[in-house]
């Protein structure tokens, strides 16, 4: 028996307040009225179970019905069409629900002001759509009557059609006063169909043939500079393309647009003031597609202020571990907007196709890319495929710099490029494909870049480290076709002449850190104390932040970082020397740059902080400080700061009134700005007092 509600009014009115709430229109939509948006929420029935043929009518109970938002389905992200609201596909892979049953309310105050009425439907297999019980548009069905077991009409929904919104026509007719419903069957073609999705939106008073756009990509920003900004995303149908903006969400008083059809629209905003922020909408020339208050960037500056970088590696796992290294980031950065994101490689697994990409890095990470250019640099796994168009999808992705765009010396590829950002110049380098030997095109760029250089920070960026003992090994001349030990015997000595003060990279699917480092150019073996300018820590709560002089000064020490953990962490092969910190934990770095002080910390997927360190340019050399005593299996260990160059001796007292000072150590000449003397622990040790004594 059809179920008949008891009090149909009330439910009418929450689905009323629901479908009003949703009816809002971007800016810039076209003119006409939204009786259904897309996403809108719907009444279903997933069970498998036939409803008979009363379902369509308006007095029909549906109390006991499913309720979510579009799009409705089996969630199939992978599909471009992250699916809001899942569905019962039934316990049987072998014998799946064939038909789904969905009804939504809308209410109409005056019919005859109604010339036309159009639907665009979303339907993976195919789908008949009732206006007050009356069948009024049908879509990948077959002709005749149609029951619960009856299939969609193959080949059903595939490839393009699996995103595509078909566009009907109702009859304005069938509408009356008040309350309306529109009902839709959506039919599998296959009993077992791995998918199913279904969408819908209503329209009246406008043109069913007007050009209408479905996004499947972003929008995501590219390439900001202090005057101008790239803004892409991707629509299934080849349309024109449309950005509007402005200075409040609400007010997007200027525009770019682009009157030819394309599926990839990219379009370059220029004459933007530095340090600005802006909202925007994109879409086709007559209505929005995506905007909003949250859709919105900020110019590049052109002087000093703080800044805050987010840099991850090998992120392109699409898991919710990774996931969840993100959402992390995004609490720590609730009310700070982030200027530069760094992705170091490896963004998509396993292959770095484009649909692995729309899995690992826009799915994965939609609310950031509508707000922040992302600058990259290419990994190994990025080089493992080729589009049909003959480039890594890397390169169709992605817009870097070729000639100077956004500073720095023009390197004539996207393969590597720089970028200036307030005082800081960011240097991207290509470990993969790219010659690296002296004499080739990127070692050559390069010197003509830094030596043009006078930023305060120099932060450079590429895939394979030159220091790691993480999922790879540096020391393994063979790992990655030697890629390490060029970039470290070839690069990083350029680098340090230049004055580089952080290097990241990704690749080992772990996070190290290394201490102020200058001068190590081979195998770990190969490393003496004169090479680590400051063996402390870095913290200033501990050893003391790493000094250093102001400006690009040559081989005053580099922080190397490996953060190639952001997508999992796999494995350590041991213990990298020059490591402070090694970890073995999913997480990404976070840098905040203000002046002369740089702050990194290394964020957890659980939200920890687990290791933190600060760079400071400038600042005077500490005096000699006592940092600690450790007595650890019979030995005991001084640490305190020193001064290269300067000789130290430890010294011990049994009482300090009179005090009984005398020598422990041999006198020592400091190689770091952190000195360590350990020996083996004489009895009752624990309970002398100690100092640290310069001589001179």
């Amino acid at each position: 028996m059809p179920r008949q509600p008891a009090h149909p009014l009330p439910r009418l009115l929450t689905l009323l307040v629901v479908a009003f709430a949703l009816s809002a229109a971007l800016p810039g939509q076209s003119d006409g009225v939204t009786l259904i948006p897309k996403g809108a929420s719907w009444r279903f029935l997933d069970d498998g179970s036939n409803p008979g043929t009363t379902w369509k009518q308006l007095a029909y109970g549906d109390d006991d019905w499913g309720f979510g938002h579009a799009v409705l389905g089996y969630g199939n992200a992978s599909k471009g069409r992250p699916e809001r609201t899942l569905l019962n596909l039934g316990s049987d892979p072998f014998n799946r629900h064939i038909t789904y049953y969905f009804r939504r309310l809308f209410y109409v105050t005056d019919p005859a002001a109604l010339t036309n009425l159009s639907v665009r439907l979303l339907r993976d297999d195919g789908a008949a759509v009732y206006l007050n019980g009356t069948e009024a548009f049908r879509s990948g069905l077959p002709a005749g009557p149609l029951d619960s077991r009856t299939l969609a009409s193959p080949p059903g929904a595939q490839g393009a059609d699996e995103l595509k919104y078909f566009v009907g026509t109702l009859p304005p007719a069938a509408l009356v006063p008040g309350y309306n419903l529109l009902a839709v069957e959506v039919h599998q073609d296959d009993h077992e169909s791995p998918d199913l999705a279904f969408d819908l939106e209503l329209l009246a008073n406008a043109d069913p043939t007007a050009e209408s756009a479905t996004l499947l990509r972003g929008p995501y920003l590219q390439r900001v500079t202090t005057n101008s900004i790239i803004v892409r995303w991707r629509t299934l149908e080849g349309t024109t393309s449309r950005v509007r903006f402005g200075p409040a969400a609400n007010d997007l008083r200027f525009s770019v647009q682009d009157t030819d059809p394309v599926t990839e629209h990219e379009m370059h905003l220029t004459g933007l003031g530095p340090d600005t922020q802006y909202y925007y909408s994109v879409g086709v020339m007559a209505e929005g597609v995506a905007g909003g208050p949250d859709y919105f960037f900020r110019t590049a500056p052109m002087h000093t202020r703080p800044m805050r970088v987010w840099a991850i590696g090998d992120c392109g796992t699409g898991t919710a571990a990774a996931r969840a290294v993100f959402d992390r980031y995004l609490e720590l950065s609730r009310d700070r907007y982030t200027d530069v994101w760094l992705m170091l490689g490896d963004n998509a697994y396993g292959v770095g196709t484009d649909q692995e990409y729309q899995v690992g890095v826009f799915n994965q990470y939609p609310e950031l890319l509508r707000q922040t250019a992302v600058w990259s640099t290419m990994g190994n796994h990025e080089t493992y495929s080729v589009e049909p168009n003959g480039q890594h999808a890397y390169y169709n992705i992605f817009n870097h710099p070729t000639a100077g765009q956004a500073g720095g010396e023009p390197s004539g590829t996207e393969h590597y490029y720089s970028f200036n950002y307030a005082n800081t110049h960011f240097v991207c380098l290509d470990s993969e494909e790219s010659g690296r030997q002296p004499g080739n095109p990127m070692l050559t760029w390069l010197e003509e870049d830094l030596a043009g250089n006078a930023r305060e920070w120099l932060i450079v960026f590429w895939h394979s480290p030159p220091y790691t003992k993480g999922s790879h090994d540096s020391d393994n001349p063979f790992d990655n076709f030697g890629n390490m030990t060029d970039m470290r015997s070839q690069i990083v000595p350029i680098l340090e002449s230049y004055g580089a003060d952080l290097v990241l990279c990704g690749h080992s699917h772990n996070y190290e850190r290394s201490y102020l480092m200058n001068g190590h150019y081979g195998f770990s073996g190969s490393l003496t104390p004169e090479m680590v300018l400051d063996s402390g820590t870095g913290s200033p709560l501990d050893s003391g932040a790493y000094l250093k002089p102001h400006g690009p000064v040559p081989n005053q020490g580099t922080v190397y970082i490996v953060a190639g953990s952001a997508g999992f962490a796999t494995f350590q092969t041991g213990r990298h020397p020059i490591m402070q910190r090694a970890l073995l934990r999913m997480g990404s770095l976070v840098l905040d740059i203000d002046g002369p002080r740089l702050d990194g910390r290394f964020l957890r997927e659980t939200g920890a902080i687990d290791d933190a360190f600060t760079l400071l340019k400038g600042a005077p050399a500490e005096p000699v400080r006592l940092l600690k005593v450790q007595f650890t299996n019979g030995n005991v260990t001084v640490r305190w700061k020193s001064r290269r160059g300067h000789t130290y001796t430890v010294q011990k007292a049994t009482r300090l009134r009179p005090a009984d000072w005398i020598d422990i150590s041999s006198e020592s000449t400091a190689t770091s700005a952190t000195s360590t003397w350990t020996d083996i622990a004489f009895p009752g040790a624990e309970a002398c007092f100690y100092r640290v004594v310069e001589v001179r």
